[in-house]
């Protein structure tokens, strides 16, 4: 007979229903910390790019200013 609480006594899926429960929690909260640390990598990547790309531009390594512009859009695209 399963009385009141059903089969389990009261406590559901039990501990195995608790590990699966912070399992998933853990999955997201990964997740979601991958998808934040790609955002902000994405743009001091870009930020970085262009200062070197004006480093050599000011030491002299790229000659030309269509050049400089050149490589900057492709930076941008």
């Amino acid at each position: 007979m399963m009385g009141w609480y059903g089969m389990m006594n009261g406590w559901g899926m039990g501990v195995f229903g608790w590990i699966v429960q912070l399992l998933v929690l853990l999955f997201f909260v990964y997740l979601a910390v991958m998808i934040i640390k790609k955002s902000n990598n994405g743009s001091n990547n870009e930020d970085r790019s262009e200062a070197i790309l004006k480093e050599r531009f000011a030491r002299g390594e790229i000659t030309e200013r269509k050049e400089y512009k050149k490589m900057k859009k492709v930076l941008h695209e």
